[in-house]
């Protein structure tokens, strides 16, 4: 569940000051605190932070290892990381995640000259935090033109719950023959005929 654990640091300092500074603010919040924890993070431990495979997190704050899982990434205009959300666990808590979903296989479409139409990339799932896979994985390598995943196909954990429709569809498969990139070529080719 966790392995590396990441140093943050009790926040004193207003947000913009802390990010002069060169850190990034945050706050960690939940059911089992007193009060949300104001914090910051120094931009090395964010990035090996950012990295984790983990969905829970061990944060180190005033000595003791706390149980968290990153809510929100606040990012500026430029994409700049501004602030973190991160929101306190306990074993049998119950939190959202959004978990991304990976499509395996894609290398044999491209063989038969098909497309990926992936209409959801990340899916919402409601559980104990211990139980969230790091990502969820679809295999496509089989499907031909036409074919659909959808929800009810994901394969989740029994103990998640999934905030979807299970007949929302989540991948089309395509060919490259219907894209608009085929038809403008062909009809440039009609004109140099003519």
């Amino acid at each position: 569940m966790e392995s590396t654990v990441f140093n943050i640091t009790e926040r004193t300092e207003k947000g913009k000051k802390v990010r002069m500074k060169g850190d990034v603010p945050g706050i960690i919040y939940g059911q089992s605190l007193d009060k949300p924890i104001p914090c910051q993070i120094t931009k090395r431990e964010l990035i090996d932070l950012l990295g984790s495979n983990s969905s829970v997190l061990a944060l180190k704050l005033n000595g003791k290892t706390e149980s968290c899982v990153l809510k929100e990434v606040q990012r500026d205009a430029f994409g700049n990381i501004v602030h973190l959300d991160f929101q306190h666990v306990k074993k049998g808590d119950s939190v959202k995640l959004r978990v991304p979903i990976r499509f395996a296989g894609t290398e044999a479409l491209d063989a038969k000259k098909l497309l990926l139409d992936d209409i959801i990339s990340e899916i919402q799932l409601q559980g104990d935090p211990s139980e969230m896979p790091e990502h969820i994985e679809v295999d496509v390598s089989a499907l031909e033109h036409g074919a659909e995943v959808l929800a009810k196909d994901l394969v989740i954990p029994a103990t998640l719950k999934v905030d979807l429709d299970p007949e929302t569809v989540v991948a089309r498969i395509g060919s490259l023959k219907t894209s608009g990139l085929e038809v403008a070529a062909d009809e440039d080719s009609e004109e140099v005929a003519e």
